[in-house]
């Protein structure tokens, strides 16, 4: 027996130093990381501080859009992943504080370490400049009056968009005939074919049709206005309790190095800083804004809080059911 005992400890004398200096290593080949969307939208964010990041971390980033099931796809992918860091999650917050609630899924958000965010972005209501309104306050009079007439298109079934549509209905006591499509881009087509005549996301979907005159922007959904549709009151301001601000930062899967994590979150905030960056975020119609390891872990927390408890209601009870 002792020497069996020996030889295990003589075994876990040899991992240990190995593991130590594959930490101290790090990172000492690519890191590829995984946006649970389709290309072209929330991965703009991260390419755009990707050249600030990789002279920090002395590696290339190799930045891979895996588009299913509302984030549900590419999240799954980081959460087999190993947890040495070379595999991260870029995502906003709503996949793992919402989506969990609403669908089964393999992970919970205990199962992801969260490193810190790139932006945090109040997602606005459009609807096209020909809808039978041009306020918020003249759309929820238009629904109460013509239940069910107005279209609210949305990129699925259960995602966070339906959700918070379902809670605006909720909210403020009228009823929208749901258009389900499969992405934001057909969502957006909705709009301008005019067969939907509202929807809701990130201001990078739809500002430059704001800017173009195709859209107008009614309502914004964070805490405070949007900095790109000042002029329009936030939802709290019409006395709806409905926030959605989603922020979109890197996770790593459960288990990986508090060393490994720290330097991913150093090359993150340094990037966040550069001006260059912030212009060119703004520029894209995206907020920038930087939570570190600890506030991130604590937005999501609240995040889920809040729509574990809506999502509980009976009017989303029946649409998740079905």
């Amino acid at each position: 027996m002792q020497r069996y005992l020996c030889a295990a400890l003589s075994a876990l004398s040899l991992v240990l130093p190995f593991a130590t200096a594959s930490a101290q290593t790090y990172p000492d080949r690519p890191i590829k990381v995984i946006v649970p969307y389709g290309p072209g939208g929330v991965d703009g964010q991260l390419r755009l501080a990707q050249s600030f990041m990789e002279p920090v971390l002395g590696q290339g980033l190799v930045i891979e859009s895996r588009l299913g099931g509302g984030g549900i796809v590419g999240t799954t992918a980081v959460f087999n992943a190993a947890p040495d860091g070379y595999t991260l999650l870029f995502t906003g917050t709503s996949t793992l504080s919402v989506v969990p609630h609403m669908k089964k899924v393999p992970y919970k958000l205990d199962d992801f370490v969260p490193i810190g965010t790139l932006s945090a972005t109040s997602l606005v209501l459009v609807a096209p400049v020909s809808a039978p309104f041009k306020t918020l306050a003249e759309m929820i009079a238009y629904a109460k009056q013509n239940p069910g007439k107005l279209n609210y298109g949305s990129s699925g079934v259960g995602t966070t968009i339906h959700m918070v549509g379902l809670a605006i209905q909720v909210a403020a006591g009228i009823e929208f005939t749901h258009v389900p499509y499969t992405g934001m881009a057909q969502t957006t087509a909705g709009m301008i074919s005019g067969d939907t005549h509202l929807t809701i996301g990130i201001p990078s979907a739809y500002m430059g049709l704001v800017k173009a005159g195709t859209l107008r922007v009614i309502a914004s959904a964070g805490n405070k206005r949007s900095e790109f549709a000042p002029d329009v009151p936030t939802l709290k301001e019409a006395g709806l309790n409905v926030v959605e601000e989603t922020k979109f930062g890197l996770l790593a899967p459960k288990g990986t190095p508090a060393s490994v994590v720290s330097k991913v979150a150093n090359a993150l905030s340094t990037a966040v800083q550069k001006k260059e960056f912030v212009d060119k975020m703004r520029g894209g119609f995206v907020t920038p804004f930087y939570l570190d390891q600890a506030a991130f872990s604590s937005t999501l927390r609240q995040e889920e809080e809040y729509w574990s408890a809506m999502l509980k209601r009976p009017q989303f009870k029946s649409v998740l059911e079905n």
